[in-house]
């Protein structure tokens, strides 16, 4: 919930003020409360969830006010595209065992956590699955579908569509930190390619390749913790499969995994290590698929509506 739409004079900042939310930092500083305003803490926990747990059905419900119907003209937050296609992105921070296969990361991965086993847990969010929304218009997802497609043949995407992916979404500091994107100068690789599989009268199904490549250059002796002097970077081979069902004119499968790797110094505002951060090369794993109708599939990018901003260049067609 972003602080400048509590603010606005508007139904949805209404709504905000009448639920008791109060306002969220970039350094992390907010207030957990229930719909009826009960305080629960000042970090999203366990500690949290269990208050929540505690209160009766009536102490969840909200109080003090009717809802304004809230009109077309009258959103804040920016709706997602009409006719256009929405992928909901879920990012986790993963290790690998012994022999390489990835496994959930446990407290013994991080050398610079500050605490115990206790805290650990109660801060498991920093670790995934962090969530967020990509938006694709119906006139770049069109763009993806061949009008006479054959079997083995390769597509590549467009960099609208795999340079707003890669800057806007493929981003490991979203885990621990507001927005934390990635700039233009930043990308060095962002590739992205569908192969034609197979072909019906009744769908079209592709298979998914592609390569990103974001921040500096991968240099093991530099790799270092705490306060490494190696510079934040990410990169990761891209796999997955869409189909397109031609009766309906939809796509109706979108699934993407970035396989990624990322390294160098996480740092925090004052460009400080973070507990988070790990030597050496360390998986991040993002994943995208459909999202689905609920109220909370329609959240914009980013959480608060400012990347689809024309002045983002999250919808403005590279050069």
């Amino acid at each position: 919930m972003p602080t400048w739409v509590l603010r606005s004079n508007s139904p949805e900042g209404e709504f905000l003020r009448m639920c008791g939310c109060q306002w969220v930092t970039s350094s992390g500083y907010m207030d957990c409360v229930s719909a009826g305003g009960k305080h629960l803490g000042h970090f999203p926990s366990t500690k949290v969830l269990d208050a929540f747990r505690k209160l009766s059905e009536e102490e969840r419900k909200p109080t003090g006010g009717k809802l304004a119907s809230l009109k077309s003209d009258q959103h804040v937050l920016p709706e997602p595209p009409k006719n256009g296609l929405v992928l909901k992105v879920h990012t986790r921070s993963m290790s690998r065992d012994e022999k390489g296969a990835y496994r959930k990361v446990a407290l013994e991965d991080f050398p610079l956590w500050q605490g115990g086993v206790k805290t650990f847990v109660e801060v498991n969010h920093l670790f995934g699955p962090n969530t967020d929304y990509m938006w694709i218009t119906q006139a770049e997802w069109q763009d993806l579908i061949p009008a006479n497609p054959v079997k083995g043949e390769r597509h590549e995407v467009g960099k609208a569509v795999s340079e707003r992916l890669a800057l806007f979404h493929l981003m490991p500091r979203r885990l621990t930190s507001e927005g934390a994107g990635w700039g233009k100068n930043q990308l060095r690789t962002a590739k992205l390619a569908l192969i034609v599989e197979e072909v019906s009268e009744k769908r079209i199904r592709f298979r998914v390749e592609g390569f990103a490549h974001l921040g500096s250059i991968f240099e093991a002796d530099k790799a270092t913790s705490p306060n490494g002097p190696l510079s934040f970077g990410y990169e990761a081979p891209l796999h997955g499969i869409v189909e397109y069902d031609r009766t309906r004119n939809v796509i109706s499968r979108c699934d993407l995994i970035a396989l990624g790797d990322v390294w160098g110094r996480w740092g925090d505002a004052n460009g400080k290590s973070l507990t988070v951060e790990r030597p050496g090369r360390q998986p991040i794993l993002i994943a995208f698929e459909l999202a689905g109708d609920a109220p909370s599939d329609r959240i914009p990018p980013g959480g608060n509506g400012a990347y689809v901003a024309e002045k983002s260049g999250y919808f403005v067609r590279p050069k």
